[in-house]
């Protein structure tokens, strides 16, 4: 092969080696750019697996109510309130009387938001479980009991167990279910606990050291508004997953002028 045969081979190959590189940088290229602007699949619960489409309901509904709860000092549908940028938020401790200190409204606020959650949510996830029944029913025989919800509040996150049976018969074949638990992440209970412990030092007080408080605690950043009225709006907030919890206090309410 001649010095001119022996160049043009050589050219050739490196114009099909480009030609190979090109034609991988744009399959990469495609790719990526496929992957990216991919549409999200729409997630679907799946009614064959019962554990997972009732889990699924009953977290929605729990963080529905966390949410609410969170806004309103402990309450759904709050009784005794002060009314504080559009929102209804539940008195925790309160007295109207000059330069008396207030009355604890809730020394077991944990218990009461279990209630509230459990109050909240049963009836939804009560409607869950019709659902999946008429989901299910059109290729099984389908059995199932009363329904026991109850909600256990943790440290850092929630614990919700349905008790009831959840039977699904198709020719031979039978799967029986009687217990659906959830846990969600949330500081729901931490919030509680020192709702509570601010209220008993207002009750004691007539004050709380948020400050000091912040101190030795740096996980919550504790905010108060006071109003004109003797009222007090705190706001707590976690640090660390950023969810808040507002509540309201009136205490050694002062006359007019002082």
């Amino acid at each position: 092969m001649d010095v001119k045969m022996r160049n043009r081979f050589i050219k050739k190959k490196s114009q099909v080696t480009i030609f190979i590189i090109l034609g991988l940088i744009l399959v990469v290229t495609f790719a990526v750019v496929f992957l990216l602007f991919k549409p999200p699949e729409a997630k679907v619960a799946d009614e064959e697996n019962p554990q997972a489409f009732i889990e699924s309901c009953t977290r929605e509904a729990t963080n529905e109510a966390i949410e609410l709860l969170s806004k309103r000092g402990g309450d759904i549908s709050p009784v005794g309130f002060i009314s504080y940028k559009d929102e209804e938020i539940t008195y925790l401790c309160y007295n109207d009387n000059f330069y008396e200190p207030c009355i604890n409204k809730r020394p077991l606020l944990v218990e009461h938001i279990e209630n509230e959650i459990t109050k909240h949510i049963t009836p939804i996830v009560a409607d869950c479980f019709l659902d999946l029944e008429t989901r299910l029913e059109k290729r099984y025989d389908v059995d199932t009991s009363r329904m026991d919800v109850t909600t256990i509040l943790h440290s850092k996150n929630v614990e919700v167990n349905i008790n009831k049976l959840f039977e699904i018969t198709r020719k031979e074949e039978s799967r029986d279910f009687n217990e659906f638990n959830m846990y969600l992440v949330h500081p729901i209970y931490d919030f509680a606990k020192l709702a509570m412990e601010i209220s008993n030092q207002e009750s004691r007080y007539c004050n709380f050291d948020e400050l000091g408080f912040m101190i030795l605690n740096p996980r919550y950043d504790i905010t108060k508004f006071i109003t004109g009225d003797a009222d007090i709006v705190y706001n707590l907030k976690d640090l660390e997953t950023n969810q808040k919890f507002t509540f309201a206090v009136r205490s050694c309410k002062l006359p007019a002028g002082y």
